[in-house]
């Protein structure tokens, strides 16, 4: 396959352009022949379905005019059942044909016997005949109305016994209620009486007992105060002979110490004396002598503190064991309250303990709770959601439900309206005829009508044992509107 340009007569190369040469193309047939094969394809496949289908016209006609005179050949059963479906449905349509007018015979004497009853009511529901009924309920209604009478005068008679009999049992029960009211008062007037004699005696009993206790309590209080003056004198006793002791104890040492202080001074005298005298022999000696003196003057001085100290520990020994006793229940006082004062401490540490673990314990609970309530929220959080989603659509699924049934509904509205109006027509229309059939009823025949219901109703209001008179005036007044008083004409129930 290649491709040249071409020019046409009178063109070469050097006066045409390229734009204005002809460019053909050269390619071999059998490269020809596969594009156009190619290119005709469905062509060739419809040829192909033509000549199948044609060739199986063919075998369907060949078939159909060997066949074609066969009894029981397919088509030949097919022609033969089309046949009996036909029969089937004509036969089926001449029945219906005959139950039409069966029924239409059954319904015109159906229709009949409604028409007659139609004009019946209408008959009797205008006019006099009407009249007639009216006067029969009214004979009914003064019926009724003496029935009722009598059964009021009955219901007052009854209620006159049953309220004589109310105001006797009413007496009764009040004499009753009077005789056992003076029996009561009587009764609580003994039980008053008793009650007082009880607590008189129990006032009595009560002033003896507190005058005896008092009188025991006056006693114990006095023996009480001889006691306690008694006691206190022992104690003053004791105290002054303490005190004398202590004095007599205080004099014997004073004398003890005026003794010895005399005894010093004598010895001091002495001592001075031979140390004069010494003096004199001994004066080198002075100063030793002095330092003696001192020592021996500082010994006396200490022995007469010792025993002025003595005399005091023994004057004081009394008020030290007091003060010792005194001391120990101040110190066992102390000791108790440190002790108490301590179990306090360790129990406000324990309740601080506590109250601390339990601040802890209630804190680590709220925020469990309040980590619960919060996952709860979220919860209802996404339940909310969910359930908008749901209720959107189910509100929409119930809108697009509620606007099918209004539809319908009034689809349905609308049919039964087309039928009531279809059903108003077939009334109007068997009124229509009915008036006619009445409009071509005689006055004979109207007054025979009239004549028999009267009849029937005057022998069904003395059967009743009802009063006659309002039906014999309608009737009185139909023949008097219908110029029939001066006829020789009456019903059976007229005659007198």
């Amino acid at each position: 396959m290649e491709s040249k340009w071409y020019f046409f007569p009178g063109q070469n190369p050097e006066n045409t352009k390229i734009s204005d040469r002809a460019h053909a193309l050269h390619i071999t047939k059998p490269a020809w022949t596969n594009i156009t094969e190619h290119l005709n394809r469905k062509k060739r496949i419809q040829e192909a379905i033509d000549k199948e289908k044609a060739h199986k016209e063919a075998l369907k006609q060949g078939s159909e005019s060997m066949t074609k005179e066969w009894v029981n050949s397919i088509e030949n059963l097919r022609i033969k059942k089309e046949e009996e479906r036909r029969e089937r449905i004509n036969k089926k349509k001449e029945d219906k044909i005959q139950m039409f007018y069966k029924m239409r015979a059954e319904q015109e004497v159906v229709r009949k016997e409604y028409v007659e009853k139609v004009k019946r009511e209408v008959f009797r529901s205008t006019g006099y005949p009407k009249e007639l009924t009216s006067a029969l309920i009214l004979s009914e209604t003064l019926y009724e109305r003496e029935k009722q009478k009598e059964f009021n005068e009955m219901i007052k008679q009854h209620e006159d016994e049953v309220r004589k009999e109310f105001h006797a049992q009413i007496v009764a029960r009040d004499a009753q209620e009077r005789k056992e009211d003076e029996e009561e008062k009587l009764k609580r007037f003994e039980e008053r009486k008793k009650i007082s004699q009880i607590l008189k005696d129990q006032i009595v009993e009560n002033e003896t007992f507190k005058k005896a206790q008092s009188r025991a309590r006056v006693e114990k209080e006095t023996i009480d105060r001889i006691n306690a003056a008694r006691e206190e004198e022992l104690i003053k006793e004791f105290e002054k002979e303490e005190k004398l002791k202590t004095r007599r104890e205080m004099a014997l040492e004073r004398k003890k110490e005026i003794e010895i202080e005399r005894k010093r001074q004598q010895l001091l005298a002495k001592e001075t004396a031979e140390m004069e005298k010494a003096t004199e022999f001994y004066s080198e000696a002075k100063q030793r002598i002095d330092c003696l003196l001192k020592i021996k003057e500082k010994e006396m001085r200490e022995e007469a503190i010792q025993a002025r100290e003595v005399l005091a520990s023994k004057v004081g020994a009394i008020q030290e064991a007091k003060d010792a006793a005194e001391d120990e229940r101040i110190a066992k006082t102390v000791a108790e309250k440190d002790e108490e004062d301590r179990l306090k401490a360790e129990a406000k540490a324990l309740a601080q303990a506590q109250a601390a673990r339990e601040r802890i314990e209630d804190r680590r609970q709220f925020l469990e709770r309040h980590e619960k309530e919060k996952c709860a929220e979220r919860e209802v959080k996404r339940w909310e959601m969910l359930n908008r989603v749901k209720t959107q659509e189910a509100l929409k699924e119930y809108e697009e439900r509620a606007i099918k049934e209004k539809w319908k509904r009034v689809l349905e509205y609308r049919k039964e309206l087309l039928e009531q109006m279809a059903e108003e027509k077939e009334v109007l229309k068997q009124e229509k005829e009915i008036e006619e059939i009445m409009s071509r009823v005689s006055f004979e025949e109207a007054d025979k009508m009239f004549f028999d219901y009267a009849e029937e109703v005057m022998e069904l209001a003395k059967k009743r044992k009802r009063s006659t008179y309002p039906i014999e005036k309608v009737i009185f007044e139909y023949k008097k509107m219908n110029n029939l008083v001066q006829k020789d004409r009456h019903c059976r129930c007229c005659k007198k």
